[in-house]
């Protein structure tokens, strides 16, 4: 009787320790899938990269002369994202920067009274570049974007053409003025953390052709009839999202 008891006993006890042993394996939950970034909101950020002008000057004589300049360009830019569909994402961004283009090549003037013309030393630079855009890209393997934009620019031009009376007065005639144009452009953003994102891009500037008066504190003066005007950036930067 005693060992009808007992086995009785060990069935009962292996039964209840098994559900208990069972239990152990269930309480693992199973794991989150990962949150999906969202390119949706405001960002703010600074960019640093290369920058290389087209430039055409054209004289009196109605001869064009070309020339090119490059250097470095730096800034910041303001902008916000909106998700709209399933991997693509509107947006407008705001950015304004220095620029060290600048330039120095021969050039000639010709006096509009005597008719004798002069060499000359031609300068034109660009030291602000500022655009407005809209933007429109397509999100890809989660926290890349490619994109386009096209908008509005700006540029504040600096130009000067010092050249030599005959006789030996030298006379410096120069002008400071604001032009606006256009741009487009593309580029590349990834987003290595919830808040941050890196910035790769291209963008053209075109602020077209425009007559431009030089003039000295002596009176000289010098008229370009058409002052034409195109910029290339090469751009990396990085963005705040919040």
């Amino acid at each position: 009787m005693m060992r009808g008891i007992a086995s009785v006993v060990i069935i009962l006890a292996s039964t209840a320790a098994f559900p208990a042993f069972a239990a152990d394996f269930a309480v693992k939950a199973p794991a989150e899938a990962p949150v999906r970034f969202s390119w949706t909101g405001c960002y703010v950020g600074a960019n640093l990269g290369g920058v290389s002008s087209a430039d055409a000057n054209t004289g009196l004589s109605g001869n064009s002369i070309g020339f090119s300049s490059s250097g470095f360009v730096g800034g910041g830019q303001v902008g916000c994202d909106y998700a709209f569909a399933p991997g693509w994402v509107a947006g407008v961004e705001g950015r304004a920067a220095w620029s060290a283009l600048k330039n120095s090549h021969p050039s000639s003037v010709t006096s509009l009274v005597t008719g004798i013309t002069v060499p000359s030393q031609f300068t034109l630079g660009n030291d602000f570049l500022a655009s407005t855009t809209a933007r429109l890209g397509y999100s890809f393997a989660d926290r890349w974007l490619v994109f386009v934009r096209g908008g509005a620019a700006w540029t504040r031009e600096k130009a000067d053409d010092a050249f030599m009376f005959p006789g030996g007065i030298a006379v410096d005639p120069r002008a400071t003025v604001f032009r606006s144009g256009w741009t487009v452009g593309t580029g590349v953003d990834f987003a290595f953390d919830p808040h941050w994102s890196m910035t790769l891009e291209y963008n053209y500037h075109d602020f077209g052709g425009n007559g431009l008066r030089l003039t000295s504190p002596n009176g000289a003066f010098v008229n370009l009839l058409n002052l034409k005007d195109t910029i290339h950036a090469a751009t990396v930067g990085v963005n705040y999202r919040f």
